[in-house]
């Protein structure tokens, strides 16, 4: 039986897992097309037909096609009417961690990762030592900033959960999956338990499989 929404994505994709949490946070059931990039799928004219830069995620619903993992939490907080505002201060507050997440902690964490699938064989890729330095620094950097903001805070926008938070977690779960250490950062540690506290909450891998798959709200 199809679900209202579809989401074309890759568990190995952060951005990927953010959708699916927010569907699967919101109770939402949905369709999953696992878009394998090692066989080139998401370069297929069938898939550039949904993703005009071949990129993952991609959502679905009601007639619409909808790319970039930061518009479609936006969009969804706005259908759904869940983890979004009707204040229009917090809703710039949301919008800025949605920006500064694009711009400083999803890329070096993304990086990360994948030195990590290609230190264990998954990816053909071979990185220079330098490079590899470079994304861990700047992975450190955006985390530390991260950790700094959530001093007295338990939430990142306002006091409950927003997809400000589930923008910016769904980045900072893939970080020990690169081995980095995230017991440097108190406050950080903090964030992440309130988080996988969240009703409905799931790792990234215990929520996405390797496989098309039909994921139920329950």
């Amino acid at each position: 039986m199809a679900h209202e929404f579809k989401l074309h994505g890759s568990p190995h994709s952060q951005f990927t897992y953010k959708v699916a949490l927010m569907l699967h946070l919101c109770a939402r059931s949905f369709d999953f097309r696992y878009v394998s990039f090692q066989k080139g799928v998401n370069r297929t004219p069938e898939f550039r037909a949904l993703s005009r830069w071949g990129q993952v995620p991609v959502l679905e619903h009601s007639g619409r096609v909808l790319c970039q993992s930061a518009a479609i939490l936006e969009y969804l907080a706005e259908t759904i009417g869940k983890f979004g505002s009707t204040n229009a201060e917090t809703r710039w507050r949301m919008r800025e961690w949605l920006y500064w997440d694009a711009d400083r902690l999803a890329p070096p964490i993304s990086g990360c990762y994948g030195v990590s699938l290609a230190a264990r064989k998954l990816l053909p890729l071979v990185f220079d030592p330098a490079i590899v330095a470079w994304y861990r620094q700047r992975a450190d950097t955006a985390l530390s900033a991260l950790d700094a903001n959530l001093a007295g805070r338990d939430f990142l926008a306002t006091d409950q959960a927003t997809i400000a938070d589930i923008c910016c977690f769904g980045d900072v779960a893939f970080a020990p999956l690169s081995g980095i250490d995230m017991s440097r950062w108190a406050h950080l540690g903090a964030w992440v338990a309130r988080m996988q506290s969240l009703p409905r909450f799931k790792e990234p891998f215990d929520l996405l499989r390797m496989a098309d798959a039909e994921v139920r709200a329950v």
